[in-house]
């Protein structure tokens, strides 16, 4: 029989990793609920309702837009910090990835793409945000059936919705993630929500 070149290293204990604590995997349900009880889709529609209430047709657009703006802002702001305060393991380990030349090379989509779904997995319906494209060159995301359009409808009907003021709430969250990460990149609105059902937005490195 063959001698086991192996044997040595099979018989010799093999000290197992512990971790210093439990890892988690998931988003942490404190802070979903802290950013939907301050940024949910009623009560944002509701802000917007306060805003234009009394405005003339033309003053509208620039009311809402200059709110979307505010509130899209301070959305991310939250987001980001919340983010920071309750962190999972996968952003961990994306933070710990290092290249040859001490790099972070994967901040770039993934830290974007955990801002994006921690905004909106707080803040929409669904369960998931799809991902459309994600690779070292550009973050792509739809927000299907948008809540938040549903709750302008709602609210102020269905012309006031159809203004899509509410593209500079998802623009401006987009702009606020790259003046808080270290990273060249440019954001785009590639559809919208009035047009063809679904919003989807891209960011993409320069």
């Amino acid at each position: 029989m063959a001698k086991d070149p192996f044997k040595a290293l099979k018989e010799a204990p093999y000290p197992l990793f512990v971790a210093p604590r439990p890892y988690s995997f998931d988003l942490n349900q404190d802070m979903i609920d802290t950013l939907h009880s301050e940024y949910a889709a009623d009560i944002v529609a509701g802000k917007l309702a306060a805003a234009v209430k009394g405005k003339a047709k033309g003053e509208i657009e620039k009311a809402a837009t200059a709110l979307f703006e505010d509130l899209g802002r301070a959305l991310m702001q939250r987001t980001i910090q919340l983010s920071e305060e309750y962190p999972d393991r996968t952003i961990e380990v994306v933070k710990e990835t290092v290249d040859r030349n001490g790099i972070q090379f994967m901040i770039f989509p993934h830290l974007l793409q955990r801002y994006v779904e921690v905004a909106a997995l707080s803040t929409q319906k669904f369960l998931k945000v799809p991902i459309t494209l994600n690779n070292i060159d550009t973050l792509a995301y739809r927000i299907p059936q948008c809540a938040l359009y549903a709750e302008i409808t709602e609210q102020l009907g269905e012309a006031v919705a159809k203004q899509m003021t509410c593209k500079a709430y998802c623009c401006t969250q987009l702009e606020t993630i790259r003046e808080s990460v270290d990273v060249d990149v440019v954001n785009e609105m590639l559809a919208s929500t009035d047009k063809d059902g679904y919003c989807e937005f891209s960011t993409k490195r320069i």
